[in-house]
């Protein structure tokens, strides 16, 4: 591995052709452990070993991720799409990473992914108002990343549910602010820019607390308008 490869993994963090859950290379015996291949080398330093993201290098949760989905954000960010904007660091960090990857390497590390045990996403703390956000919720998000928050291929929508609070926040606000989403022929980022447009910070926060509870049972679907 060469130096420059070296110094982005171990002084950077972070974050299409879709990968169906039949692929053998999901297979558990295919799939290399987290500390070898691609996964333990270019991976975990920022995203840990077991997948459970740093907090203190904003590396999300990544753990159980599908690959299809891991395989299509790590295209995005080699192409351009995600990782554009100057003042988005950890996004920039990735994209020069995923830059030193081949279409291989990209899915021997989402396969890795996908077969690690998903952590939920935190629960809400207590007072969080989980009305108004499984409303929010219901009526403006379970469409694409269905009522129980586990994201769809069709939609090439996100899990939500196993990624920690803080980043599900940076990244709501990062749509609403044109940092993400706003890449040209990103349709679905788009999407979820004109989505965010609109939320405030307050609006944000209330609808990640519901997404912990949805991670942890609730079910949003008695909340839709009638």
């Amino acid at each position: 591995m060469s130096a420059v490869l070296v110094s982005l993994v171990l002084g950077s963090c972070a974050e299409d052709a879709p990968t169906t859950p039949e692929d053998p290379r999901l297979a558990p015996e295919s799939v290399p452990v987290a500390g070898t291949g691609v996964y333990g080398v270019v991976c975990a330093a920022c995203h840990g070993v077991k997948g459970e993201g740093k907090e203190e290098l904003f590396s999300p949760s990544i753990a159980g991720l599908p690959a299809w989905y891991g395989e299509e954000q790590l295209r995005k960010f080699r192409s351009g799409q995600r990782g554009f904007h100057p003042e988005d660091l950890p996004g920039q960090q990735m994209r020069a990473i995923s830059l030193t990857l081949t279409d291989e390497q990209i899915s021997e590390a989402a396969a890795s992914v996908a077969v690690m045990p998903m952590i939920p996403t935190t629960a809400p703390p207590a007072g969080a108002d989980l009305e108004g956000g499984r409303f929010h919720f219901a009526n403006a998000c379970m469409e694409c990343h269905r009522y129980n928050g586990m994201g769809e291929i069709v939609f090439h929508s996100a899990p939500l549910v196993s990624l920690n609070a803080s980043y599900l926040k940076r990244q709501l606000r990062q749509y609403r602010a044109g940092w993400r989403g706003a890449a040209a022929g990103d349709l679905y980022g788009q999407k979820m820019a004109d989505i965010t447009s609109q939320l405030s910070d307050a609006e944000i926060d209330r609808l990640v607390d519901y997404i912990g509870a949805l991670a942890h049972g609730d079910d949003p679907r008695g909340a839709r308008e009638k």
